[in-house]
């Protein structure tokens, strides 16, 4: 029988472990993810042989198994997913299906789901080099807005964050958030929340990231983890005031992108449908987009 728990932090190690030796690009697998939208999702994990598995009771596309991370049987622990659903009455589902894991699952399930797929839920997937260099005549609008705010701001300072300065990301959240407050959306709330437990548990996630400072005043941030060797994950990045408006958003994307080494890929993560954020994301040219499906068992 699996056991299901609320993600800890403590769980932290033994899910890095996993994902470190997958061959996973996809946002949904980062342990900060898990942890920091465990709420959101009322997620639970269980650590079953040498594999993560997930159980998401989300709503719509968010609801359901997410497929097994990890090397060994995977037909047992397939079984031991349907046993699970079985005992719970539940119609089985799977969420964050990526093609490889659609394919898998119906080499070991063959024509019990039908599948849906939804391009909000897709990830966002960029060459390193590309984010860090912006060269190329399809980067050049960026480059300008980078140098835009170096011209405005000759005397900004770029930092990575690390032991004693995550604060900082606490404060242009702060402030990100209240510029915005007047727009009363619920998912405005739920990721400043979000941004706000991730500085607060900033080593026990060991979350990477980086700040600007103009004047000595924190104006942009961007905070990300390592879903696994050369693969990143981009969680937040905000800037607010005069910053935001003359390139900010440019410049730390940039910035931190070039104070990372040995990375491949660079995971911005979906765009949950919104037309602006799309349009944001793909300004920036992605070298691949990471479709997601879900899968719901057949009546």
């Amino acid at each position: 029988m699996l056991e299901w728990t609320q993600p800890q932090l403590s769980d932290g190690g033994w899910v890095r472990r996993i994902t470190e030796e997958s061959e996973e690009l996809g946002s949904d697998v980062s342990f900060a993810n898990i942890y920091l939208l465990r709420n959101k999702y009322h997620t639970q994990i269980c650590h079953y042989k040498d594999f993560l598995l997930r159980r998401y009771e989300g709503t719509g596309t968010r609801k359901g198994y997410a497929f097994p991370v990890g090397h060994g049987d995977m037909a047992r622990v397939l079984r031991e997913l349907e046993k699970d659903a079985l005992a719970s009455g539940q119609q089985m589902e799977f969420t964050f299906l990526t093609a490889a894991q659609q394919a898998e699952l119906e080499h070991y399930m063959p024509g019990r789901f039908c599948y849906t797929g939804d391009a909000g839920d897709s990830d966002y997937i960029y060459a390193w080099h590309d984010l860090a260099s912006l060269s190329g005549k399809a980067y050049h609008k960026k480059k300008n807005h980078v140098s835009r705010f170096e011209r405005t701001y000759p005397q900004y300072e770029f930092t990575q964050m690390g032991c004693g300065n995550w604060e900082a990301a606490g404060i242009v959240a702060d402030a990100w958030y209240y510029e915005h407050l007047q727009q009363e959306d619920e998912s405005l709330q739920k990721e400043y929340q979000a941004i706000r437990e991730a500085v607060d548990n900033f080593g026990e996630l060991e979350l990477e990231g980086g700040l600007i400072y103009v004047n000595g005043t924190p104006c942009a941030m961007t905070i990300a983890s390592c879903i696994r060797s050369g693969v990143y994950d981009i969680h937040f990045e905000k800037a607010f005031g005069e910053c935001a408006l003359n390139g900010g958003y440019a410049a730390i994307n940039q910035f931190f992108a070039r104070s990372l080494s040995g990375v491949q890929w660079l995971n911005r993560e979906e765009d949950i449908g919104l037309e602006g954020l799309r349009k944001a994301k793909m300004s920036y040219h992605p070298k691949m987009m990471l479709r997601k499906y879900h899968a719901i068992e057949r009546r």
